[in-house]
């Protein structure tokens, strides 16, 4: 029965506040020792406050004066047990529970059905003495059976009732709620009292607790009182039931400060959101628009031109090799901070529902993956292509510009060999018309020319459509790997949650369970 909170406290420590997870140690630690002592006898406080006479009930039941009863307040200052018949095999879990004061009695008459109770008379729940009110709470925290005595003419303005009672919702099968001095009452107020005491109960999810009229004084009553706790003694349930009870609180309190497991999740919409803002996209796309209008360009430039221009080059002892395709690209840049920002947005939702320390610790790994998921990402976008591959197309302008080209610069040769023979003294070139005055070297020359200039001026628009497509491609490969978060610096921070989901999946349904499956 304690496997579960065993498995909460594993789960929480680190997550839980340390208060709470004291209390489950405690209570681990109560419940072995009090199974351990004795689970033949069943330990039955008689608790409430001051004047609802307990001592008076307790002395009813067992049928002789044990404990004093009086108008002094309180009467009963320290605990004294009753423990009926092996009294000898009590002493080790009345030591336990530190009651020093005892007055055996053996199981014999009516007191037969109640061998193995133990029966506690505690002082007063509401003592003004401080230590008083300390033994009881103790006891009360120890019993496995709890007698609660209520006066008919104050119960429902004890706020210390309700205040016991809206911590014992899961231990109504433990508890016995008394309403004494009934005799005080006429049959309609009888009635009234009981009815009224009857929806104080259900509303602190105690309704299915034992509730039955008695008269210490007349006798009204006891009877069954003692009929109803010979049955819990005779069954030797209610040490097991007492502390399944205290587990299903515990596991409820629990529950109460989780979130439900789905709300234990990152938020990747936000952290995608940033990782995109904490990118040089701009800078990137426009270092990737010119590289590919230069590269496009100088693949599909004048032929000549870029032969006469090394060719001076290296008249004038400058360098030969063609210049890059466009300048060094910008390295991709990624702000930490507004990394960091995302991760906290990301995790926010979990981490301000989370108790302490467990956002804190949530809060801390966010912060502390920043400097990794920058770096990853600021890698992945490295390896993106931001310079253009080569295009066939540039390769089949540039052939069509060296043949109109090579036309021209025949043409030229053409035209300027023709005084050459003459200076020489040999015959003259022969320069056949074309149409009129246009001659065949110069049709050569103004064509090859013409066209080379013409296919430049038509490249220019699918220059820049491929740029265009270019920078699209790249922006969307850029968000992409901004908006990516299934990534390995965030796997810790994952874990985090997943432990957490885990945790609070634990709780909520170990409460249910303890809550309705007896031990």
């Amino acid at each position: 029965m304690l496997e579960p909170l065993e498995t909460l406290e594993a789960l929480g420590a680190g997550r839980l506040p340390s208060a709470l997870i004291d209390e489950m140690t405690a209570l681990r630690e109560r419940a072995r020792q009090r199974l351990a002592h004795s689970r033949d006898h069943v330990v039955v406080a008689v608790a409430g406050g001051t004047g609802s006479g307990k001592s008076s009930l307790v002395n009813a039941l067992v049928g002789q004066t044990l404990s004093t009863t009086g108008m002094r307040r309180p009467t009963t200052e320290r605990a004294q047990a009753v423990p009926i018949g092996d009294a000898s095999g009590a002493e080790p879990l009345l030591d336990w529970l530190q009651v020093e004061e005892r007055h055996p009695l053996p199981a014999e008459g009516m007191l037969a059905p109640l061998r193995g109770a133990v029966l506690l008379d505690l002082p007063d729940v509401d003592s003004t003495v401080r230590e008083h009110a300390q033994v009881a709470e103790r006891l009360i925290e120890r019993c496995d059976l709890l007698l609660w005595v209520m006066d008919p003419l104050k119960y429902a303005q004890a706020l210390t009732h309700k205040r016991y009672f809206a911590r014992l919702a899961h231990h109504a099968g433990v508890l016995l709620v008394v309403l004494n001095h009934i005799d005080r009452l006429d049959e309609a107020d009888r009635e009234t009292d009981l009815a009224h005491l009857r929806d104080l109960l259900a509303e602190q999810d105690l309704a299915a607790a034992q509730l039955l009229p008695t008269a210490a004084t007349t006798g009204e009553g006891i009877a069954e009182l003692r009929r109803r706790i010979s049955d819990a003694v005779r069954e030797r349930r209610a040490p097991q039931e007492r502390v399944r009870a205290d587990v299903a609180a515990l596991m409820e309190r629990s529950a109460a400060q989780l979130p439900p497991p789905e709300a234990l999740v990152l938020d990747t919409d936000a952290l995608a959101s940033h990782q995109r803002e904490a990118v040089n996209e701009a800078a990137l796309l426009t270092s990737a628009d010119s590289t590919y209008r230069r590269a496009a360009g100088q693949a599909t430039g004048s032929p000549l031109r870029g032969l006469l221009g090394r060719a001076l080059a290296r008249r004038f002892g400058r360098s030969t090799e063609e210049p890059r395709q466009g300048q060094e690209p910008p390295r991709p840049s990624v702000a930490e901070p507004q990394v960091r920002e995302g991760l906290l947005e990301a995790v926010s939702v979990a981490a301000d529902q989370l108790p302490e320390p467990a956002a804190g610790r949530v809060r801390q790994q966010a912060a502390s993956a920043a400097a990794a998921l920058t770096e990853d990402l600021r890698q992945r976008l490295a390896e993106l292509p931001l310079e253009p591959s080569l295009r066939r197309w540039w390769s089949g302008v540039r052939r069509l510009r060296l043949a109109a080209e090579m036309v021209a610069a025949f043409g030229f040769v053409w035209l300027a060999g023709r005084g050459l023979p003459e200076w020489l003294g040999l015959p003259p070139v022969l320069t056949p018309s074309l149409l009129g005055e246009i001659t065949w070297p110069f049709a050569l020359l103004a064509g090859g020319v013409l066209a080379s200039v013409a296919l430049a001026s038509a490249v220019r628009p699918l220059i820049s459509v491929g740029a265009r497509h270019h920078v699209h491609a790249l922006r969307q490969a850029v968000r992409q790997n901004a908006a990516a978060t299934d990534v390995a610096p965030l796997a810790e921070l994952r874990q985090a949650l997943a432990d957490c989901r885990q945790l609070s999946e634990h709780a909520h349904q170990g409460a249910a369970a303890a809550g309705d499956t007896p031990e």
